[in-house]
């Protein structure tokens, strides 16, 4: 299940609140009292059974349409007025074996360390995945979760021991494939660990003697689990909570995710938290943090609680606002500050709306967190900025500035001459959506996102053919975009000269002028006649139309047009998502497809 809309009125200090069409992704800021806390127990008290707002739930699984559970693909809940539906299906979730599907998690801002009672195991108590979990598992609060988790870990880990003995006792010859069969529980929460933390090792746990945990560091040595910074045990906890049971098709709400967290671990921890559940969890983030803003800026589900109006409604969406939302703007950079930057700036081509910066920073995160991505609209404001990028950073002491532009209209000469400072870069193919193009991406993209389930046939070879049929089939944008590109770079008007203009007349320097702009006129008469023209029109065909016999157009065709009608054409999804599973999938499983935009990144650090 997942929020498709709410609206909340007369909940103070809320007064009329509402938001529509939510994705998968929403962050909510406002200043202190603005009632973002307030809006989360609204959220949460609607959820488990005692509707404090409207809402509209949507279905997102096929079970949770049918006649059993919603019997539709939606159901609506109305402020004040329990909806029977809601109740029985929250309450018929049972959870065991470590599952968690269609329900609530909350992480709420209360994550402060506290005195933890190890409890002694049970050695016949069995498994604890094995007892259903109650429906309203992670309802409760974040502390007392993080108690029962220390117990639980032990409690299973003591469960596994005692099974391969029995197992052993039974079978002694078969030891490797015993202890494979029942892998080590503590394990996956020692990779999470070390993926969080790379240079340090979380140490296996005895459950015979429950206690706090233990780490290793660069250098070996042991250190208590406490000794990590505040900020370091709290992303732990937060990850090691979610990852005790396979949460999928839920609704998460995080207050305060940037709580005692730096930039780079608060990135850290949301990216973890979206990937589990393959893409099936919807998140709510209630934020006071300006560079988890401006990261998810882009994505369009950002929001701003107005807590000075009390008429219309009190939430801004940020993509929406423009140069006539002056006071609501101001009213932002008062409570929020400026978008946080980093020690190297990296301009892309983009309006601040656009999805690129989102794929930038994932693979400038994975690089080095230093970056800050941030797009500046037009290639013609990035190559402004190119001009005067060394003036700035002579000005502010301890940034580096960078830069990527698209590769549109331009040849390799042209290249070389605009990188020649190495502060500018450009792609290797013409748009950063033409890496967007590789089949099998495509398809583990629909298969995680349920876009197969959907669409039925969708399958490699239907992406494939798809694809290159949209290729074939943008030639003629193609050819247009090619020519319009190559125009504008090449035939640009070159201002007149007038040599020594002191010791001249104005007469004379006026004449000159006039001389200057006949010969440029000249020139490109010349050079655009008609069969000119024609000639290189038939040239750039045959070449587009050789591209399409191999795979070479996927570096030069139209990425932006081609993606975007592969996601609503073949895909049937929304580009966003694809996008962002896409780079997710890649970056772990096929990362020889982003190999071009990682190197440049590499470079720059």
């Amino acid at each position: 299940m997942k929020i498709k809309s709410f609206k909340i009125t007369d909940f103070q200090p809320i007064k009329n609140l509402s938001i529509n069409d939510l994705g998968n992704i929403v962050i909510i800021a406002g200043a202190n009292g603005s009632g973002k806390t307030r809006l989360k127990q609204a959220i949460v008290s609607t959820l488990q059974g005692s509707p404090q707002m409207d809402m509209t739930i949507e279905a997102t699984r096929k079970e949770e349409a049918e006649p059993k559970y919603f019997g539709a693909p939606s159901i609506e809940i109305k402020q004040g007025k329990t909806n029977q539906i809601l109740n029985k299906y929250i309450n018929s979730r049972k959870y065991g074996a470590g599952r968690y599907v269609g329900s609530l998690v909350q992480i709420d801002s209360n994550r402060s360390m506290q005195t933890l009672k190890y409890n002694a195991v049970n050695w016949l108590g069995g498994d604890p995945d094995d007892i259903d979990a109650p429906s309203n598992f992670y309802f409760n609060t974040f502390s007392s979760r993080w108690q029962g988790f220390v117990n639980y870990i032990h409690q299973k880990s003591a469960s596994r021991d005692k099974k391969l003995a029995d197992e052993l006792k039974k079978n002694p010859s078969k030891g490797e494939e015993i202890i494979r069969r029942n892998p080590d529980p503590f394990e996956k929460y020692k990779n999470i660990f070390t993926e969080l933390l790379p240079e340090k090792q979380l140490l296996d746990i005895n459950p015979a003697q429950p206690r706090e945990f233990q780490y290793k560091d660069k250098s070996g040595q042991v250190l208590s689990f406490n000794s990590l910074s505040s900020g370091e045990q709290e992303v732990v906890k937060v990850l090691f909570d979610v990852a005790r049971k396979e949460i999928k098709h839920s609704v998460i709400i995080v207050d305060e995710p940037e709580l005692h967290l730096h930039p780079t671990l608060t990135f850290k921890l949301i990216e973890a938290l979206k990937s589990i559940g393959e893409h099936t969890n919807q998140f709510i983030f209630l934020t006071h943090s300006a560079d988890l803003i401006s990261t998810y800026y882009s994505t369009g589900n950002v929001y701003f609680i107005d807590s000075s109006q009390s008429g219309s409604n009190q939430a801004h969406r940020l993509s929406d606002l423009n140069n006539t939302h002056h006071e609501v703007v101001q009213l932002i950079g008062q409570n929020l500050g400026l978008f946080a930057v980093g020690k190297k700036l990296i301009f892309v081509e983009g309006e601040s709306s656009s999805i690129d910066r989102l794929t930038y920073h994932t693979i400038a995160q994975s690089i080095d967190t230093e970056m800050k991505v941030i797009p500046v609209g037009s290639v013609f404001n990035l190559m402004t900025l190119n001009s005067i990028e060394e003036q700035i950073r002579n000005s502010i002491f301890g940034i580096e500035i960078y830069m990527i532009r698209d590769r549109d209209g331009l040849n390799d000469a042209q290249i070389t001459e605009i990188e020649k400072n190495g502060r500018i870069k450009c792609l290797k193919r013409r748009h950063i959506e033409n890496y967007f193009l590789d089949e099998e991406l495509l398809l583990k993209v629909a298969e995680q996102l349920y876009l197969t389930k959907t669409n039925p046939g969708l399958d490699l070879s239907l992406i494939k053919n798809g694809i290159k049929r949209i290729a074939e089939e943008s030639i003629n944008y193609t050819i247009f975009k090619n020519f319009k590109e190559y125009f504008s770079l090449n035939y640009h008007f070159n201002p007149p000269k007038v040599k020594k203009v002191e010791t001249k007349t104005t007469a004379e320097v006026k004449q000159e002028l006039i001389e200057g702009v006949k010969n440029n006129l000249n020139i490109l008469s010349t050079e655009l006649e008609e069969k000119k023209v024609l000639t290189w029109l038939n040239s750039e065909e045959e070449k587009l139309r050789k591209m399409l016999q191999t795979d070479d157009w996927k570096s030069s065709f139209q990425g932006k047009l081609i993606f975007s009608k592969v996601c609503s054409d073949i895909l049937k999804g929304d580009s966003l998502r694809i996008k962002q599973a896409y780079v997710d999938i890649a970056l772990s499983q096929k990362s020889e497809v982003l190999n071009d935009l990682v190197s440049m990144f590499e470079e720059i650090k």
